[in-house]
C-alpha cells in the first residue's frame, strides 16, 4: 500500500485517510521435514499437534484473493479502537495528561515511536484525526509489520490468533520459530501470541535480533481479541505504517504537523534500565539525539510533544523547552509493590509550546483577578 502524502494539504471536503486494498494473502503450506509440517486434509486453517505442539497449515490454508477473509469496511467497530498489544512505557494511564496537551489545531499527526499506539487510537476514537494524513513509524520490524497485518487482513489474522494456546510448550515453540519461514499474517500471529503470554508483556531482543523473554505463566490470556482487532482495523485504515528511525522524522514533517515522541525512556537508574526494545538498545547518546531532533522540529514550527522519565538527563536536556512534570503509573516491573506512581516529564516544543503557556495563564487569570 502507498502511503498519503503528507506533504500536500488536505483540500476543503476530501478525506485524505484513504482505505488500503489487500494484497493477495497466500500462507504457504509446511513441507516435509520443516516446522510447519506436512500438507493435510484438515478443514480447519490451522491445527496444532498436541504431542509436539507443532503449527500444521492444512491445503485449507492456501488463500488466494478469492479466499481472503475481509471485515466488511461499511461495518461499525463494536469495540473502542484501543492498544492490541501490552508495551513496556504504554501510555494508557497517561492518556488524560495527554490528550489535554494535544494542540488545538494542527495539520498532519505523525508518531515515531508507535509502540502500542494509546494516543493515536485514543486520539482515533475522539475523531481528531479525521481529514488528516497520519504516519505511524517505528523502528521495530515485526511491530509495523503486525500494524500492518491488523490493518490490512485482520479476519485472516484473527483466524490464526484463534488456535494459539496458553502451554508453555507451546510457546518456546513458537518463540523458536525461523522468521524467514513464516509469512506476514504467520510474523503477525507469532508476535501478537509472544506479546500476550510471555513475562510482564515485554518486547525484549537479544544483540542477534533475537526475542528471548521466557513464558509469563498466567492462568488466563487473551490471546486472540476478535472485538478489539477489528476495532483497531477500522481504526489504521488509510494509515500510514512504515518501519523508520526517528531521525528520519525531520525530513517527513511540516510546519503545523503535530508529533508526539514516546521514546525508550531514560532509565531512572543504571540498574533499573529497560530500552532493548532491539537489538541496539536506546542510551544517553540517543537520548541527546532526539533531543536535537525534537529541538529543530520546533525551530521549524512543527508542534512536538514529547513523554520521558523525570530524571537529570531529561531535565538537562530540554531545559530550554516547556517542560511539565506529571505523575504516572509504572505497570512493569518484577516486583508489584514497585509499581505505583512515579513522575515523568512532558516537553513542548514550537508552537505547541507557546500554546501551553498560554492555556496555563489562561486558567490562572479569574485566581488573579479576584485578587
Amino acid at each position: 500500500m502507498g502511503c498519503v502524502s503528507l506533504s500536500a494539504d488536505v483540500t476543503p471536503g476530501f478525506t485524505s485517510r484513504t482505505l488500503p486494498h489487500s494484497a493477495p494473502l497466500s500462507i504457504r503450506s509446511g513441507r516435509p521435514g520443516n516446522l510447519l509440517g506436512d500438507v493435510g486434509d484438515s478443514p480447519s486453517l490451522i491445527s496444532t499437534d498436541s504431542r509436539h505442539h507443532d503449527l500444521h497449515f492444512s491445503i485449507a490454508a492456501e488463500i488466494g484473493e478469492a479466499g481472503e477473509l475481509v471485515t466488511d469496511p461499511s461495518a461499525d467497530p463494536i469495540a473502542p479502537a484501543r492498544p492490541f498489544v501490552k508495551w513496556a512505557g504504554g501510555k494508557r494511564q497517561l492518556l488524560p495528561d495527554l490528550l489535554h496537551r494535544v494542540p488545538h489545531n494542527f495539520r498532519h499527526y505523525h508518531e515515531p515511536f508507535v509502540g502500542g499506539g494509546a494516543l493515536f487510537f485514543a486520539l482515533t476514537e475522539q475523531k481528531r484525526l479525521e481529514t488528516k494524513a497520519v504516519r505511524l513509524t517505528d523502528i521495530n520490524v515485526e511491530l509495523i509489520n503486525t500494524y500492518r497485518m491488523v490493518r490490512d487482513r485482520v479476519e485472516t489474522l484473527i483466524a490464526l490468533l484463534s488456535t494459539f494456546k496458553n502451554d508453555e510448550a507451546f510457546y518456546y515453540n513458537i518463540r523458536s520459530l525461523d522468521l524467514q519461514q513464516l509469512d506476514s499474517v504467520q510474523r503477525a500471529a507469532r508476535f501478537i501470541f509472544l506479546n500476550k503470554t510471555c513475562f510482564n508483556g515485554l518486547f525484549r531482543e537479544n544483540r542477534k535480533g533475537q526475542f528471548n523473554v521466557p513464558f509469563g505463566h498466567y492462568k488466563q490470556a487473551q490471546i486472540c481479541a476478535p472485538n478489539d482487532l477489528r476495532a483497531a482495523s477500522q481504526a489504521l485504515r488509510g494509515v500510514c505504517l512504515e518501519v523508520a528511525s526517528f531521525a528520519e522524522i525531520a525530513q517527513a514533517c511540516q510546519p503545523g504537523d503535530f508529533v508526539y515522541c514516546d521514546p525508550p525512556y531514560a532509565p531512572v537508574s543504571r540498574t533499573a534500565s529497560f530500552t532493548a526494545y532491539n537489538g541496539g538498545g536506546f542510551g544517553d547518546e540517543d537520548q541527546q539525539k532526539l533531543a536535537d531532533v525534537v529541538r529543530q522540529l520546533g525551530q521549524r514550527g512543527v508542534q512536538v510533544l514529547l513523554s520521558n522519565s523525570a530524571v537529570p538527563l531529561t531535565y538537562a536536556l530540554y531545559r530550554d523547552l516547556h517542560v511539565e512534570e506529571v505523575l504516572a503509573r509504572r505497570a512493569i516491573n518484577s516486583r508489584g509493590d514497585r509499581r505505583g506512581l512515579v513522575p515523568e516529564l512532558l516537553v513542548a516544543a514550537g508552537p505547541l509550546a507557546s500554546e501551553l503557556l498560554a492555556r496555563r495563564q489562561t486558567v490562572s487569570q479569574p485566581a488573579a483577578t479576584l485578587r
